[in-house]
């Protein structure tokens, strides 16, 4: 598929070499995302000529290089999670310790400063991280509606804004937004603070007045949420696994 074709270009910067992984899609601007675990990805419309992209991706090298830097204070990242009990897992920006028991039903309850976990093999990891994950979505959803309404109601000049709220695990991004007035949520933000949650859907409630990062969409951010900076340095110390 066109529209799907990655590219795997090098970003040189001082003595660095940063590997950068281009996809052609349909869009309309060209784009970059720095990662916590430091790799970088770039999209760019299909039929863009590689040189205009390579161009801009040298303009921004001093930017990617930034952020990786910031990431890499967060290094070496967690172990991956092996959904056992005594576990730690995040629900809201706070620490729950997993409980995981042998059932018939699957079941799964948050109980003081544990996340219950029932299932009919504890023993699989993935039967865990199913029933988690179930219940993660479950909760996003009134969450993320009531947040996004909140947001609607606080920024006057998001009035007119009616978007479309999709719910979905992504693995690299917290939210994204279509022109159509439709946005996507990740199922991943419900495990990160509030205030976290609502800085995302602003930012993408945003992007419905003014598609693109142009200094006319942080202008708009800024007057929709002031303190929108902070917020975003909290999510980005947030390390999911």
């Amino acid at each position: 598929m066109p529209d799907e074709r990655i590219q795997h270009v090098v970003v040189e910067y001082s003595s660095e070499q940063i590997p950068v992984a281009l996809k052609f899609k349909k869009s309309r601007y060209l784009s970059i995302s720095v990662h916590p675990d430091c790799s970088v990805t770039a999209s760019a419309p299909v039929g863009c000529p590689i040189e205009e992209v390579l161009t801009y991706l040298e303009s921004r090298r001093a930017w990617i290089a930034k952020q990786r830097r910031y990431f890499e204070t967060f290094h070496p990242l967690p172990e991956a999670k092996r959904f056992v009990s005594g576990e730690t897992h995040l629900y809201l920006g706070r620490q729950y310790r997993l409980k995981v028991r042998r059932a018939r039903d699957v079941e799964v309850k948050l109980i003081g400063r544990f996340l219950n976990v029932s299932v009919p093999e504890p023993e699989k990891p993935r039967c865990v991280r199913t029933a988690l994950d179930a219940w993660y979505r479950a909760h996003a959803e009134p969450i993320f509606r009531e947040r996004m309404a909140h947001c609607l109601e606080s920024a006057p000049s998001l009035q007119k804004v009616t978007p479309t709220l999709r719910i979905q695990r992504m693995t690299r991004r917290w939210g994204s937004c279509t022109r159509r007035g439709t946005i996507t949520l990740s199922t991943e933000l419900i495990k990160t603070p509030l205030h976290c949650i609502e800085y995302v859907i602003m930012h993408e409630l945003c992007h419905l007045r003014v598609y693109d990062h142009s200094p006319a969409f942080f202008r708009l951010l800024d007057r929709c949420m002031p303190d929108w900076e902070t917020r975003k340095s909290q999510l980005d110390e947030v390390v999911l696994q």
